[in-house]
This record gives C-alpha cells, structure tokens and sequence, in this order.
C-alpha cells in the first residue's frame, strides 16, 4: 500500500518524533495548523498528488481540529481523515465525525506499534474506496458500451437517438462542471435500452415525427419504463434506473407538477430528453427553456441553459470521405445510407460508427455485399 499522509498539529516536536518513527515506511508530510495543511492539501491537489489520509489534532489555535476537517473533505472526497487527540470536548467530535466522516479517533498518547496499525487501516480503507469508485467507472461503463453496441445492432433508430442523447448530456455537463460524474453519462448511454421491445417501422415513424397509432404511441411511451424494469435488476444501478425510468417522451406542459432533483445531475437527463421531445416537435429553443422553467421546479434553471446551449452546439465537425468497409473507425458519422448490394439498408445516415457496427458490415460485405463506396464525416 502507498500513498501521502498528511500529519496536523501544533506541536513540532511530537511531528519530528512521529515522522522519525514513520520514516522509510510512508510518504509523510507535516502541517502546524489546520490553515497550514489547506494550503499543503490544494497544492496537493492541483500537483495531481493528493494525500490519501489525513490526521489531525483536535484542539489547535486559530482551527481546531473538527473545523480543519471540515474545510478539507471537499477538496480530498476520497481521503480517510483521522483525529489524533488529547483532549477534545463531545460536541467538537461529533461535528467531526458526522460533517468530515471520520475513519478513527485516536488517543494520545499513542504507541508506534498502535499508529502503524491505524495508518495501515486507513491505507487498506483508501484502497478499498478508489477500488469500488474504478469498478463503477471502468467496469460498468465497459459493461454498458456493450450494451449499447449490442443495441446498435438489435436497433440503429435507438442507437441514433441514444447517441443524440448521450453527445447534449456530455456536453452539458461539462458546461456545468459534472463531467466527471459517471452516473449521467451511464443513464444517458442506457436511455433507450427499452426501445430493444420496440417494432423498429414504430422507431422509424417517431424518426421522422409521424403520427402513431393508439397502440404505437402506447409502445413508445413506455419504454423508459421497460428500461427502469431491466436496470433495477443491476445492484448499484438503482439510481440510474430512476434517472432513465422518469425521462419524458412527450411534449410537458407549462404547468406540469414536478418533484425539484436531488442534484444537477439527477436533473440533467430528463432536461435534456424534455428538451429533446420538445426539439423534435419544431418548438424554438428559447420557447421550450420557457415551458421546462415553467415546470413546477424539476428542470434547474441553470441545467436548461447548459442543455439549450449543447443542443445549439451540435453541428458534426469534421471533414467527409468516401471510404469503403475495411477503411472504417470508430467514431467516424455515416453521411448517407449504407445499403447491401440487393438493396437492403443496414445503416442509417447520421450513424456513429462502432467497432459493433464495423463487424456487422464486414460481415454483410462478406456475404451478401454492401455497396461501396459511401460517404463517412471523418474528425478533421
């Protein structure tokens, strides 16, 4: 186990006697003062080297020890933050323990052996912590880009639409400092898993914005609740299910009750699919952040402003290219339908290209044939 540890408090000699106990087994720093340590912890962070645990004293002049900790989880989320005391009054430690989410109080004094041990706990808590955050990041985002490639194949319309999706929510939120929260950019790629139940001609009638049957308008309202109904199965998915389960398929109306989100990005989907419905229906940009601002609260005003300024902003960029079959990338836009030599259309214009959707042309271009060659919008 490795990391930074910071060590707080205000008497020099008992640091100098705890770094020349730790010394040659961690990488240790010292602060005399809580205001000290904020310094050492931004420049930490901004060095991209933060520390991973911090342990403070309790009773400090100028910043005690509770406040210090207080000020410094926001700015290290994913520190193990201990209390290393002599005294301290009840309340303080409660503050601590409940505002900071403190690992461990300890005592002074304190034997090496002890301290080695709590610091050991701390490290192997700091791992366990960035382990999961990597399995959600990595692991299930790895596991949800073959879901949608499997939909891509299964239903280009919903793979389109999903793309649409996914490209205003990334850019949204970066617009709004969330873009390194996993969960939108998740519920934005499993949006329109529930169209996989879909008949693709009703897919193809809501593209080109035809009237439905009763029935089919039915199919295709539901579909965040089918989408709801498979992620709920997925343990850690729940929230994302929500998210992808209340997003709307029609136009809102001004008036509409809504429940105001937990935060901006529970709030960022159903604005951006609110926004999208309405887009799709002709109204004018500014009109529809009127009506969703008008909605009881449930679209922020400050997302609905990011949202219409990514769709504003959703001009394809890049140069176009005839390329055959075996030229393709992942990422490249198809520019115009690509056909099997009899005819049959096997992927829509405006299609993002993946590595699902090469092998399926490879292997129709093995078979049957595909005609070649075909424009593709290529990054510049």
């Amino acid at each position: 186990m490795s990391g930074r540890i910071l060590l707080v408090d205000d008497e020099p000699r008992l640091l100098d006697g705890l770094r020349r106990t730790l010394r040659g087994r961690y990488v240790i720093s010292t602060a005399n003062s809580g205001s000290e340590a904020l310094d050492l912890i931004k420049t930490s962070v901004d060095e991209d080297n933060p520390f991973v645990v911090v342990v403070s004293d309790m009773m400090m002049p100028g910043m005690s020890g509770a406040e210090f900790l207080i000020q410094a989880r926001p700015i290290l989320p994913d520190a193990v933050l201990m209390i290393l005391s002599g005294q301290a009054d009840l309340s303080s430690t409660i503050t601590a323990v409940n505002s900071a989410s403190l690992f461990r109080f300890l005592t002074k004094p304190i034997e090496s052996a002890d301290f080695v041990t709590a610091l050991d706990a701390a490290l192997r808590q700091h791992q366990l912590l960035t382990s999961e955050r990597d399995l959600l990041q990595n692991t299930l985002t790895g596991a949800v880009d073959v879901l949608t490639d499997v939909l891509s194949m299964a239903s280009p319309v919903a793979s389109r639409r999903t793309e649409r999706m996914r490209t205003v929510v990334r850019a949204a939120a970066e617009m709004l400092g969330v873009d390194d929260d996993w969960r939108s950019p998740v519920a934005a790629m499993l949006s329109h898993l529930g169209c996989i139940a879909i008949p693709t001609h009703v897919l193809e009638q809501v593209e080109l914005g035809k009237d439905l049957e009763p029935a089919e308008r039915e199919m295709w309202r539901n579909h965040p609740a089918t989408a709801r109904q498979l992620l709920s199965k997925i343990p850690r998915m729940e929230e994302i299910a929500e998210w992808v389960g209340a997003q709307p398929t029609y136009q809102i109306a001004a008036d509409a009750p809504g429940e105001p989100p937990a935060d901006i990005a529970a709030a960022l989907l159903p604005t951006v699919a609110a926004f999208l419905v309405h887009h799709d229906a002709g109204v004018a940009g500014r009109d529809i952040a009127r009506r969703l601002g008008e909605s009881g609260g449930r679209y922020p005003a400050t997302v609905i402003e990011a949202v219409l300024a990514a769709v504003g902003h959703q001009v394809p960029r890049g140069v176009i290219k005839e390329l055959r079959v075996n030229n393709l990338l992942p990422g490249m836009v198809t520019q115009a339908d690509i056909e099997t030599s009899t005819g049959l259309v096997l992927v829509r214009r405006g299609e993002r290209v993946t590595d699902a959707l090469i092998a399926r042309l490879m292997n129709f271009a093995a078979s049957v044939g595909v005609k070649e060659p075909f424009n593709v919008l290529v990054d510049s």
